[in-house]
């Protein structure tokens, strides 16, 4: 039993440092230059990224759908992408007509990859959580899953929103093992969002040289900075973003190695050698 024990306990103190690290970058963006808001819609930038956290060797990765339609992901891993979030789900009903050949394509060439779904909040919660899971089967290494959540109607309320959120991130959990993303931009995020999922991790979209601006007691690890990005193999603009890490730290929040079983005979003659031992 001590190999499952010490793996656990190793898992748990990655965790714990992973969220020491999303802590900081809390910390850092707190200042008065990350406090003006880009107006939704608004034009990105190619200048120069100014920020405490993302330097030049900070990691780089896209996300794409049926916009960029074929991909050549072997030009995009000699271009230094190390991460790809694919869209798999919209609505209960919309699968991405990419997303097998994307998902795939990125485990061949090496490329660290995540799926998510596009939340609709009229369309019934439940189905939307089947729909995801039905369609995506991670494996050990893949990032977390990602619930992108971006537009709201008139007739859904900002709580009604929420709840329906966290019976999606929370019956995801349960089915993978680990905590959902959550992916916004930086107005809808300080409309409807900020302060109620200090327990999950933000991916903020904000078009612009200054980092995302979000409340201390949440936390955000990935920055959308551009939706105009150009890169070989994708012939057409594709979104750019920034991890707040390293390539351990990336590592640490994916999904983790299942354990086998023990059975109970196999405990039961652990627990008899130890007692021979003493």
């Amino acid at each position: 039993m001590m190999l499952p024990l010490l793996y656990l306990a190793v898992q748990k103190l990655a965790y714990t440092n992973l969220m020491l690290l999303a802590w900081l970058a809390g910390i850092a963006i707190n200042n008065p230059e990350g406090t003006s808001n880009t107006p939704s819609g608004s034009k990105s930038t190619d200048a120069a990224v100014k920020t405490t956290m993302i330097t030049s060797s900070s990691l780089k990765g896209v996300d794409v759908s049926k916009w960029q339609k074929e991909v050549d992901w072997d030009q995009l891993k000699q271009s230094d992408v190390t991460f790809a979030f694919v869209k798999a789900t919209q609505d209960d009903y919309r699968l991405d007509p990419f997303f097998g050949r994307n998902w795939e394509e990125t485990k061949r060439v090496g490329i660290k990859r995540g799926a998510y779904h596009f939340y609709i909040p009229a369309a019934p919660v439940q189905s939307q959580i089947d729909f995801f899971i039905n369609t995506v089967q991670l494996e050990a290494g893949d990032l977390p899953p990602v619930l992108d959540v971006e537009v709201i109607d008139k007739h859904t309320s900002g709580a009604e929103l929420r709840r329906g959120m966290h019976k999606w991130l929370e019956a995801v959990t349960e089915h993978y093992g680990v905590k959902p993303i959550i992916y916004t931009n930086q107005n809808f995020y300080r409309r409807w969002l900020q302060g109620h999922f200090k327990e999950y991790h933000f991916w903020i979209a904000r078009y612009s040289t200054v980092e995302p601006d979000i409340d201390q007691e949440d936390k955000w690890l990935f920055w959308q900075y551009t939706d105009r990005g150009r890169i070989p193999g994708v012939n057409a603009n594709i979104d750019l973003n920034f991890f707040v890490g390293d390539w351990n730290s990336l590592n640490m929040m994916c999904v983790p190695p299942k354990l086998l079983p023990y059975s109970e005979q196999l405990i039961l003659a652990e627990l008899e050698q130890l007692e021979v031992a003493k």
